[in-house]
């Protein structure tokens, strides 16, 4: 009879409702239910059982409740699911089809009648053995949870003052093995066993206290919330205990997986929601955290513990917009451990784990001005201190393969702060490449600090040998022994970057050149000879400058683009490196004036200070080349031979090795010597003629001085001897403070050379000595 009924139901709202057996004991006020079978018509089914067995208590039904002793439900089988209908954008849970269906078939209620609250209470449900199936079409989310109990205890839907106003009881969940993949990432988060229990309460009316305690394999996460249903806001304390971080690693949104090998974490926090303002408080530590790249052989990133104290994470809801701010009093890494890799292709690993794919559509670049409002996420740690970590780096775009390490690693940055204008204090130090030493202080501005910043690093004995990937890939030579310090100083005022970079190398013996080198060999044994002094030292600075904010801007790559440009000039352009080394500037080198012996003072100064270089490099030699322009020297040599022999004819002292200033002939002494200049080297008779045919004025002397110069040939031998002038004068620069330097310094074969807008290049050949 009551099958039938079932079965007529389920017809009338299209599904189908079946059991087997089905057992009714009045005296105990027990029901025994087997095998139910609920499904809809010609599609999945919702639920199934082995035994449902409930029992009423006879001391609550006199009272007009509805209390249960017990009820007990034995492998109930579960289906959730949405599916699309085709087209469809939307669909609808299978249960809320079942819902509506079952309102439709209620015959309507009258709205007149007054309904008392029915207070329903059980001593305790259990279900065990479950397993729950959850679809969803939209999101393409398939997932299983099986084997699973539940167990709820002393449930009720009134509070201890007999308001019906929700549920109260205590209540335990034991989910067993659990899976679950999360939709958008497409990640799944594992955990071998999980229990869920904790208990429900209802103080008094517009509250209700949530107990909730979660096991998670070795792990416990213990919280309690109270709801406040006047005032909608929430508050609850969560304390976690040795949770395992290993599963929620997996969902580290990086391009390749991460594993999780270790880590625990404890934390004990305040939460806080609703009145406008979401806050979480309190104290995190985390042990023994270790993350490997799938597919690596060491750890990405390690470390013995990490505690984060006093942290505050406020969210600030208002019409206009949405406040986000992070506190943190002190953060402490203990014995971090870090892999840094550069592959073949020169990304390091951690671009390649997080950076956007390329393939993503680029957005084109929108000018902004920069403003000193407040950024929409505040950042604010009081205190952050690293301790004892590692760096393991390796770049294996070079051949051989580059490795160095950084150990003993310690860290202190104070003040740290995304606010525009606020400056943090960092300091470090660590031990490099097993016997070399860094250290570093300075200040940033954490809002951007490639953009602001003023740092000092120094790296003191550092053995060479552990550069040789570097420079065998970059130079073509290998090196022997050697120790190298460098003292770097970057600072950076928006955006514009101006960085030294002081290079001490000590005691550096080159090795043999590399074999089939196909790049651009740099002359490092010249430039070893002429840089090093008495105490086999090389000291030079390089200096940088640029703005960060240039998508084609790598300081590093200025470095060495400096690097290489002195080097090569060694061999070259040798003046022209050494001003650079020296900071001198003339970046076209030494310069003779044109047809003339003789070097403005700027250039003077630098071939005195190449001098006094040079006296303290013992291992190179010069050969100094004068030089000649056989067009531009020709033309200016004549000049100064007319202008020299005007200017004497007048009456002037030139002083020797200075310029030949050029005549002014308004002065009647002048005019004088001009003319006696023109009979000399054009003749009287010349001079004569044109005495009397042009009248006299400034275009008569114009025109005698231009005809002079023309009239003054200069022979090959006369541009020879200048160039030979040339190098004997600025030999006599070079030695002035060192006499000893005679025998290192030579005169060589002179050479044509063709004149820029500095003047005549001098030539120079350095040479081992």
């Amino acid at each position: 009879m009551i099958k039938k009924s079932l079965t007529e139901y389920g017809e009338k709202i299209g599904y189908e409702i079946s059991y087997q057996d089905l057992s009714l004991s009045p005296l105990r006020l027990s029901v025994e239910l087997d095998g139910l079978h609920l499904a809809k018509e010609g599609g999945s089914t919702l639920l199934e059982f082995k035994k449902l067995a409930i029992t009423l208590k006879w001391t609550k039904l006199v009272l007009g409740e509805l209390g249960f002793h017990e009820i007990l439900l034995e492998e109930p089988k579960v289906l959730v699911e949405k599916k699309l209908p085709k087209g469809a954008h939307l669909g609808v849970w299978n249960w809320q089809e079942l819902t509506a269906a079952v309102e439709r078939a209620m015959p309507p209620s009258d709205p007149k009648e007054g309904k008392k609250p029915l207070k329903i209470s059980i001593d305790e449900l259990l279900v065990s053995s479950a397993s729950l199936h959850l679809l969803d079409d939209s999101t393409e989310l398939k997932e299983e949870l099986k084997p699973f109990t539940v167990k709820l205890l002393d449930v009720a839907n009134y509070d201890k003052q007999g308001m019906v106003t929700g549920v109260r009881g205590q209540y335990d969940f034991n989910l067993g093995a659990l899976q679950v993949l999360i939709p958008g990432i497409n990640k799944t988060i594992a955990y071998q066993h999980v229990a869920i229990t904790g208990g429900l309460d209802n103080p008094q009316p517009g509250k209700l206290g949530v107990q909730l305690n979660l096991k998670l394999d070795d792990g416990d996460i213990r919280s309690h919330w109270d709801f406040n249903t006047d005032s909608k806001s929430v508050e609850g304390k969560v304390e976690v205990e040795d949770l395992a971080i290993a599963p929620i690693i997996a969902l580290v949104p990086a391009n390749k997986e991460l594993i999780g090998m270790s880590g625990v974490v404890n934390a004990d926090l305040a939460v806080k929601f609703g009145g406008g303002v979401d806050s979480v408080s309190g104290d995190i530590h985390v042990s023994d955290l270790a993350i490997l790249e799938k597919g690596q052989k060491y750890p990405l990133i390690i470390w013995k513990m990490a505690d984060i104290r006093q942290l505050e994470y406020k969210s600030v809801k208002s019409k206009q917009a949405i406040s986000n701010s992070l506190a943190i009093d002190e953060v402490i890494v203990d014995a971090p451990t870090l892999q840094f890799e550069i592959n073949e292709e020169g990304f390091s690993n951690f671009r390649r784990l997080f950076s956007k794919p390329t393939t993503e559509t680029k957005a084109e670049p929108v000018a902004t001005t920069k403003t000193d409002a407040p950024s929409a996420f505040n950042l604010d740690i009081r205190s952050m201190n690293l301790k004892n970590g590692e760096v393991y780096f390796s770049d294996r775009a070079m051949r051989p393969n580059f490795k160095v390490d950084l150990k003993k690693f310690n860290a202190t940055l104070l003040g740290v702060s995304n606010t525009p204008g606020r400056v943090s204090t960092v300091a470090m130090d660590g031990v490099v490449a097993g016997s070399g030493s860094m250290r570093a202080k300075g200040q940033a501005s954490f809002d951007d600090p490639r953009r602001n910043h003023d740092i000092l690093m120094s790296f003191k004995n550092l053995p060479l040998t552990a550069f040789n990937p570097a420079v065998m890939t970059f130079a073509g030579y290998q090196i022997t022994s050697g120790r190298l310090n460098l003292n770097l100083n970057y600072k950076a005022i928006d955006g514009e970057l101006n960085g030294s970079n002081q290079i001490i190398i000590k005691k550096v013996v080159l090795g043999d050149e590399v074999p089939d080198f196909t790049g651009k060999k740099l002359p490092l044994g010249l430039a070893i000879a002429l840089l090093e002094d008495s105490d086999d030292t090389i000291d030079v600075t390089v200096r940088i400058a640029g703005n960060v904010d240039s998508p084609e801007f790598s300081a590093s790559g200025l470095v060495w683009q400096a690097i290489s440009n002195v080097l090569t000039n060694v061999a070259t352009a040798p003046f022209r490196a050494l001003a650079s080394i020296l900071g001198l500037g003339g970046e076209e080198g030494i310069n003779a004036v044109p047809g003339e012996a003789v070097f403005l003072v700027a250039d003077q100064d630098r071939l005195e200070k190449f001098g006094e270089f040079l006296s303290k490099r013992p291992n190179s030699s010069l050969e100094i080349i004068g030089t000649y322009d056989p067009v531009q020297d020709r033309k200016e040599l004549a000049r100064a031979k007319a202008d020299g022999a005007i200017l004497q004819d007048a009456g002037f002292k030139l002083a020797p090795g200075e310029p030949v200033p050029t005549p002014s002939f308004t002065d009647p002494k002048v005019q004088s010597g001009l003319r006696a200049a023109y009979a000399q080297y054009i003749g009287r008779i010349k001079l004569g003629q044109r005495l009397l045919t042009l009248p006299d004025g400034e275009k008569r002397n114009e025109q005698l001085h231009e005809e002079l110069i023309a009239g003054i040939e200069i022979i090959d031998a006369e541009l020879k001897e200048l160039a030979k002038n040339r190098a004997k004068v600025a030999y006599s620069f070079m030695v002035k403070a060192d006499p000893s330097l005679n025998d290192r310094i030579q005169l060589g074969d002179v050479k044509t050379a063709e004149a820029g807008k500095e003047g005549v290049p001098l030539d120079v050949e350095i040479r081992i000595k």
